[in-house]
């Protein structure tokens, strides 16, 4: 007999991540993340498993984090990032072991076993290696940037920051306004590594030419690009000569955000995500552009509803996937991961089509997480889950769309130990008689003939969605004996570009009367307590809980998450607050401060009656900890039930990916909170 899921079942969950299919198509690697127990630490390692089946084995050992496996072009050697401490270069390099101690780093091994070796000792550690054709080289990222001062016995000396830039700091991250990120050339066999890019800018996504002799990368290098953080990346190409930079060139003109670069098999076309630099809403589209003569790029996907992206949510990861879209032997067909009512799929787009409707290879209520193609161009690599299963790793050949086949176990267990609820999909009507998509969650021993407490999850961003990702922190809840409500209001990413910025510059108007549809239309099924209803949000769901019980009582228990609570001083206390003055407010605070004061829920916290857990992360650079310090110091004043947990050395990602331990606590928090108030 299966049992209740629990708090504590999130330390049983084995995380998957990055699948890596070899060039022949015969073996996949992919990373492995589990929870220590004892040590409440992540550990990841990189594993192994033929695409045939059978049994997956551990290709990495020891207790360092190791992620991001990559294959060779020629199959011979895996490169992977991690922070395992290896030999010095020379048994004297002092300064090799100090860069490198507790970075991650990049290493490779051969693929048919044997030792890894450390390729890369920079001094705030490498990322994304990048193989040329011929395998005889990687690109990979570094920051550049002066290192913390430090005594003569290793210990982080206090500075002073002298700051001059608007994008200074970043949540997860940190301070950054010293630093910026290049690239790297090495040799696989080791050596001093050529550095290819530099600036006062920073370069993405390497990908290299056919032919070896150009990388195709993404940057923002206009005038103003200090001011568009993640908005405005050009997409340009750089030759190399005999592992030296050549000639830069820049295909785009700046009207658009770039990301993940591909390359046609004859190297004449390159293949591109982007967004409009303004208005975006995170719907991103499907590009190509002729390498020599630049010019206007084609959208292949103008007529698709979808983003060609992952905007999925799920409390698994705290990352989100923008994977190059390969294109086919042939140059007909580029393969592309897209967010689209719920579900995100891998598509297959004709190249030579403009704005067709794709096909589906993973066609179903499923999330792909992320997929690597062979060489070839005939399997599929995928990471899926669902609202009841636990991502694992499946293949698909690219002749058979649909036919998946599912290739490791790791989380059976788990999943046939615990009762998962799955969802029951509840479309609904909103305001202004748009179509909205919603999902119910139950208890697993749910009884229509008996009245429930309901609690109505609300997503963040606004531009991202709800659907088949797999929610522990839902799953807890149902088991729990509450019926979950989730949807998809206006402002999410996934039913057209219309529709995601339906909410511009309104948050809380038009979003929140759609979410109040929804729980009106599961009252009318009849098995919810009217008097028992919560709500719960992160981030800009946090926004919208605040918002709802600024402006209804009709919630009796409400937990706010990481929120917005003041969008004035959200200008300038988010890492970035300034991008939603231009992209969604269109005004600053100084201009139109009666929008921004009409736009804050702080402005209602007088109407506030509901009895409020504020959750909220010290190191969150997203939405900053003073947004929940104004709510709470406001609601205890006027002596409001009010209870603040703030999480300390956490950021903004903390429900998905922070510290195990503290993970746990929010939960138990969460947990309690509507246990005594709803």
């Amino acid at each position: 007999m299966q049992r209740s899921i629990t708090i504590e079942d999130l330390y049983k969950i084995k995380f998957l991540t990055r699948p890596c299919i070899s060039p022949d198509g015969q073996r996949m690697a992919f990373g492995v993340t589990t929870i220590d127990d004892q040590e409440h630490e992540y550990r990841s390692s990189i594993w192994m498993v033929s695409t045939d089946g059978g049994e997956a084995w551990r290709f990495t050992m020891g207790a360092s984090n190791t992620t991001s496996p990559s294959w060779s072009p020629d199959g011979r050697w895996l490169a992977f990032v991690s922070e395992r401490e290896g030999e010095l270069p020379s048994k004297d390099d002092k300064e090799h072991k100090k860069n490198s101690k507790g970075k991650s780093q990049v290493w490779v091994i051969p693929t048919s076993g044997g030792e890894a070796r450390q390729l890369t000792y920079t001094q705030h550690g490498a990322s994304q290696p990048v193989w040329s054709p011929d395998s005889k080289h990687l690109i990979y990222s570094a920051t550049v940037g002066p290192a913390d001062e430090e005594t003569g016995e290793g210990k982080r000396l206090p500075k002073a920051r002298v700051i001059d830039r608007l994008w200074y700091r970043q949540d997860g991250v940190g301070f950054i306004y010293e630093r910026r990120r290049h690239f790297f050339l090495i040799d696989v066999t080791g050596g001093e590594p050529q550095q290819i890019t530099d600036g006062d800018w920073d370069d993405n996504d390497p990908a290299w030419s056919p032919d070896g002799t150009r990388i195709a990368f993404t940057s923002n290098r206009v005038e103003d690009r200090d001011r568009w953080r993640y908005f405005g990346a050009d997409l340009y190409i750089l030759a190399i000569h005999d592992g030296e930079a050549g000639e830069l060139r820049c295909l785009t003109d700046s009207t658009r955000s770039c990301y993940s670069p591909s390359w046609s098999p004859d190297g004449k076309t390159i293949a591109f995500l982007a967004a409009p630099k303004l208005g975006s809403a995170n719907h991103f589209e499907l590009f190509t552009i002729d390498v020599d003569s630049g010019g206007e790029p084609r959208n292949l996907t103008s007529e698709f509803e979808g983003s060609c992206a992952d905007s999925t949510n799920d409390d698994l990861s705290d990352e989100h996937m923008l994977p190059a879209p390969p294109c086919s032997p042939d140059g007909k067909t580029l393969y592309v991961l897209a967010s689209h009512r719920g579900a995100t799929r891998v598509f297959a787009i004709a190249s030579d089509g403009e704005g067709k409707q794709p096909l589906t290879l993973t066609p179903g209520n499923v999330y792909v997480r992320d997929f690597s193609i062979d060489h070839s161009r005939a399997h599929l690599a995928l990471l899926i889950e669902d609202p009841a299963h636990v991502t694992e790793l499946f293949t698909c050949a690219t002749s058979s769309p649909g036919e998946l086949r599912r290739i490791t176990s790791f989380n059976d267990a788990l999943v046939e130990e615990v009762a998962l609820a799955t969802p029951e999909y509840m479309p609904y009507t909103g305001v202004d008689g748009w179509p909205i998509d919603g999902w119910i969650l139950k208890p697993h021993d749910f009884d229509p003939a008996k009245k429930y407490p309901m609690i109505v999850e609300i997503h963040g961003g606004p531009n991202s969605q709800y659907g088949y990702g797999f929610f522990h922190e839902m799953q807890v809840l149902a088991a729990s004996g509450y019926v979950v409500l989730y949807t998809n209001p206006r402002g999410s990413t996934g039913y057209g570009r219309e529709f995601a910025l339906a909410v511009r510059g309104a948050w809380g108007v038009k979003d929140s009367l759609d979410i109040l549809a929804g729980v009106d239309t599961l009252l009318e099924k009849g098995y919810i307590d009217e008097q028992r209803q919560g709500v719960i949000g992160g981030s800009y769901g946090g926004f919208m809980t605040n918002w709802l019980i600024g402006h209804t009582d009709r919630f009796k228990a409400a937990v706010t998450d990481r929120s917005v609570v003041n969008r004035y001083s959200f200008f300038g206390s988010s890492d970035i607050g300034w991008e939603f003055a231009d992209d969604d407010m269109e005004t600053t605070p100084w201009e139109d401060p009666d929008l921004y004061r009409r736009m804050s829920p702080i402005t209602y916290v007088k109407q506030m009656h509901t009895p409020l857990l504020i959750i909220h992360s010290e190191q969150d650079l997203r939405c900053g900890i003073e947004q929940a310090e104004e709510l709470f110091a406001a609601l205890k004043y006027l002596g409001r039930t009010v209870l603040f947990v703030r999480f300390e050395g956490q950021s903004h990602g903390l429900s998905r990916g922070g510290h195990p331990k503290l993970r746990l606590e929010r939960l138990r928090h969460i947990k309690g909170w509507f246990e005594t108030y709803l």
